[in-house]
């Protein structure tokens, strides 16, 4: 046996207030708001910054997907995804638990990482193979940004450079 009541004595409005409980209060303190902000700016002035370069873009012939879709597609989403953000986070406020802890010193360390690994791979893109300069700085990211075992550090590069020689190189054969 157990200690619940019957089925039939359980108070249906009761059942669902306790599953679904109130929502906590949302945090809408303007150095959180700014935060937001400083984020949103960059989001949407990255946007639109990406459509007006797209309009140089020099198209030869017609195709459906021509050379200034994806520029078009990257720039107009972006611009979407920063008024999401505005309508979500900035007016509307945040939870508690999603206010992003302050910046640490392992932090910014972790970043400059990740950006000296990001443009090391952009300069060393055109010398070393692309195979090669890609499994490096993937494994890189991973030891960097948290790769719990040599396996995953090693596993996770591997495969994803797998994969991306095959849809770039073999498939769409495309000179890298």
């Amino acid at each position: 046996m157990t200690d619940q009541p019957p089925i039939e004595t359980i108070d249906q409005e009761a059942a669902f207030e306790a599953a679904h409980h109130q929502e906590e209060p949302l945090v809408r303190d303007l150095p959180v708001r700014l935060r937001e902000l400083v984020s949103v700016a960059a989001c949407i002035g990255l946007g639109i910054w990406i459509l007006v370069a797209g309009k140089d873009i020099i198209v030869r012939g017609t195709a459906e997907l021509g050379p200034v879709f994806w520029p078009n597609m990257l720039g107009t989403g972006l611009i979407i995804f920063g008024v999401v953000i505005v309508l979500n986070n900035v007016l509307r406020g945040v939870r508690k638990a999603d206010v992003p802890e302050r910046i640490t010193v392992s932090g910014i360390a972790m970043f400059g990482m990740t950006l000296a690994i990001a443009i090391g791979y952009l300069m060393l893109w055109n010398v070393l193979q692309f195979w090669m300069i890609t499994f490096v700085a993937l494994a890189l990211f991973t030891l960097v940004l948290g790769g719990r075992s040599w396996k995953a550090t090693l596993a996770f590069p591997a495969v994803t450079t797998a994969v991306l020689h095959f849809l770039f190189i073999v498939a769409l054969r495309v000179p890298l």
